[in-house]
């Protein structure tokens, strides 16, 4: 199953600057492949590093992210638009070479397992021309909608200026 980035847009809540997926490639069980073009008109390339414009690390995590939770809304079905997909924790990620102004980015995610409690594991690797840029393992929140908007909600009320923390 291929996906255009109209496509992506219509399944993961994202859009320009931050969509970091142009292309789903394929969707085999578990896995997904995908893509990312970048540009040198990319923004974070003009201050990240200003004698060295490289893709920040955390971007790259965030292609993998992105591109894991398309595969885990189209496991949901329907129902997908009842939950926001958010970071839970990146228990592990090498960066092992930058990624440079105008390279294509053949990203790739696999779900190891999700949980009874709605956290699915992910492995995900980044590759420039063949060659690994990025390796991560990370995992993925399902929060209702509902619940996550109660809970920020009350949590507004009872926290200070200066106590911004949220759990959920």
């Amino acid at each position: 199953m291929a996906l255009n980035r109209k496509q992506i847009k219509e399944i993961i809540p994202y859009s320009e600057p931050f969509l970091f997926v142009d292309k789903v490639e394929k969707i085999e069980g578990n896995k997904i492949h995908g893509f990312y073009q970048t540009s040198s008109d990319d923004s974070y390339f003009k201050g990240h590093f200003i004698d060295f414009p490289i893709m920040p690390g955390v971007l790259t995590i965030e292609a993998l992210a992105q591109l894991s939770t398309i595969i885990l809304r189209k496991r949901l079905g329907q129902n997908h638009r009842r939950f926001h997909l958010l970071a839970y924790d990146v228990k592990d990620a090498q960066f092992y070479k930058p990624i440079f102004p105008g390279d294509k980015i053949a990203l790739q995610a696999e779900i190891s397992d999700i949980s009874e409690d709605r956290i699915a594991r992910v492995q995900a690797k980044a590759f420039v021309d063949g060659e690994l840029k990025c390796r991560a393992t990370f995992s993925v929140a399902f929060v209702s909608k509902d619940k996550f908007k109660a809970k920020s909600a009350h949590g507004r009320k009872e926290h200070s200026a200066k106590d911004t923390r949220f759990q959920i």
